[in-house]
Order: C-alpha cells, then sequence, then structure tokens
C-alpha cells in the first residue's frame, strides 16, 4: 500500500531559537519493494538522506521549507520552519487540526530572566500577567484562529515576541 509520507517535528514547535536542535521525521510512504528510502529537500534543494534528519544546532540560515520524498511522486506537503535570532518566540505546534488540545509556548533567551508573560490574540490580552509560560487552548475549531504573540518581563522593560498566526486544518 502507499502512504503518502508526512514530516513531523520533535520538539513539536515549528519555529525554534538559534542554536537549538530539532529532529525531523519523514513518516510513511511506500511499503512496496522493501520499503522506502527517504530524501530530504530544503526550499527544493536537496539536503539529508535518511528517516530522520536532526539540525544540531540551528542558524537563521536553516530557516525554509522541508519536505521528505520516499519514492519518485511519493513527497510530503512542505512543513516550515523558522530560526529565529531574537528574545521571544512564540513556538506552536506544526500541524494544528480541528478539534486537537494545544499549548502555544513563550519561550525566550535562557539569558533573559523572566518574571512574567503576558499573551495576546489578535492585539487582545488573553492571559495578563502570569508566571507560566504556556497557554492552554482547548478543543481547537474556527474560533481559535487568530494572530498570537505574547511578551515577556522582568526588572527590565517589557520585550514583545513575534507574532504567529494559528489555524486550524
Amino acid at each position: 500500500a502507499t502512504i503518502r509520507p508526512a514530516v513531523t517535528f520533535s520538539p513539536n514547535y515549528k519555529k525554534i531559537f538559534t542554536t537549538e536542535s530539532i529532529t525531523m521525521t519523514c513518516d510513511g510512504g511506500s511499503t512496496i519493494g522493501g520499503g522506502p528510502n527517504y530524501i530530504w529537500s530544503k526550499d527544493n534543494s536537496p539536503v539529508h538522506n535518511g528517516k530522520s534528519y536532526t539540525i544540531q544546532s540551528a542558524g537563521t540560515s536553516d530557516s525554509g521549507s522541508y519536505r521528505c520524498q520516499t519514492r519518485p511522486g511519493e513527497i510530503s506537503d512542505p512543513a516550515r520552519l523558522d530560526v529565529s535570532d531574537g528574545y521571544v518566540i512564540l513556538q506552536t505546534p506544526l500541524y494544528v487540526y480541528e478539534g486537537d488540545e494545544i499549548h502555544i509556548r513563550c519561550h525566550h533567551r535562557l539569558r533573559y530572566n523572566v518574571r512574567q508573560t503576558r499573551f495576546f490574540k489578535d492585539n487582545r490580552v488573553i492571559r495578563d500577567w502570569t508566571d507560566n509560560a504556556e497557554y492552554y487552548i482547548g478543543n481547537v475549531d474556527g474560533t481559535t484562529a487568530g494572530t498570537y504573540r505574547c511578551g515577556v518581563k522582568n526588572s527590565r522593560p517589557y520585550i514583545d515576541g513575534d507574532a504567529v498566526s494559528v489555524s486550524a486544518e
């Protein structure tokens, strides 16, 4: 049987900081003729062979659309990875499907001592200052779609994170 391959990320976030690592895995593919041979591409250029592809210390140049191919014609949908050299990012899962329960994470550089986090949706505060860097969204549906961001503060001034669009597939 033929199964279209799909890319998964571990950790399951589509945005990471420079120097962090991520492993991409190719799941599925043809089971005919001894199993699949995996070919990875980034922005349509080959980068790796093998079921998994690990970037040990990411750089901004590792940002791009990744796909895995198991046989001619058997290629995954693109999986977008963004690598940031900023101070604060909002991390969301690679895929979000209707009915999912997800956690979005306000992630900051370790050298920045965060005391409180604030979450926004469409420029409105959805969780005011808290010491919890994750925000839970249960039963994702059409009302969940929007632009999310977070900000952090400590004894220094407030630092705003990048905005991330979230929608259910």
